[in-house]
């Protein structure tokens, strides 16, 4: 009995290294397919990495440029000011002169002479035509 005994335990010893093998081999496939994937995982963290920093750099060229044309804007609303302020003056300046030729034409209007009834009626037409621009034209 003791050799069948011998022979029970070996067959069963070597049942267990088979089975042992046999769930390394699983194992051993399941691991390289977890490399498999870390390498993977590795590679899409590094194009992950890639992209936020490339993220970084074209906000901070946005951020670049809206503090460019923030000045050339800011510039140009100076410009604007200075040209309205301007043109506000020459506005004013044309309405007084528009005002002394007015008063002008309808001074000497008052002050013309009887005697020179058709030429004033000629000279009052000239006048008032003057007066009807003028007044378009503000």
């Amino acid at each position: 009995m003791d050799l069948v005994s011998e022979m029970i335990v070996d067959g069963v010893l070597a049942l267990l290294l088979i089975s042992s093998i046999t769930v390394s081999i699983i194992v051993y496939r399941r691991l390289g397919t977890i490399r498999e994937g870390q390498a993977q995982l590795r590679t899409l963290v590094d194009d992950l990495n890639r992209a936020v920093q490339d993220a970084q750099k074209s906000v901070a060229g946005l951020k670049q440029s809206a503090v460019d044309v923030e000045e050339r804007l800011q510039s140009q609303v100076q410009k604007a000011g200075s040209l309205a302020d301007e043109l506000g003056m020459i506005t004013e300046a044309g309405n007084n002169l528009a005002d002394r030729i007015e008063r002008g034409l309808t001074g000497t209007t008052a002050k013309a002479e009887p005697e020179d009834a058709p030429a004033k009626k000629a000279s009052s037409k000239q006048q008032q035509e003057i007066l009807a621009a003028l007044r378009e034209a503000r």
